[in-house]
């Protein structure tokens, strides 16, 4: 299963990391149809065959997304759509 693992560090106040998750979370489901579940600071996810998790700490954010036989071919787009994601709101 392919997997994609990112981490950003980051110096946002815990405000500026509350909007940035709603905005992940947006960008999940106009991009990809994917609603996340919010758990204070995590947002976890699941659709068919595909699985991941959005965990905002103090200073770094960590993203881990399993995708499957039929969204395998999708991993580099979304992982580079979360990369650019993350640098323009967290640079």
């Amino acid at each position: 299963m392919p997997t994609i693992n990112l981490s950003k560090q980051h110096s946002k106040s815990p405000s500026e990391i509350h909007a940035l998750t709603e905005q992940l979370a947006q960008l999940l489901q106009q991009k990809f149809q994917i609603k996340p579940q919010r758990d204070n600071d995590t947002l976890t996810f699941k659709r068919l065959d595909m699985t991941g998790k959005l965990c905002l700490l103090p200073n770094e954010i960590v993203v881990t997304i399993k995708t499957g036989l039929l969204t395998g071919a999708l991993t580099p787009i979304i992982e580079a759509e979360l990369k650019q994601t993350l640098d323009k709101y967290l640079t």
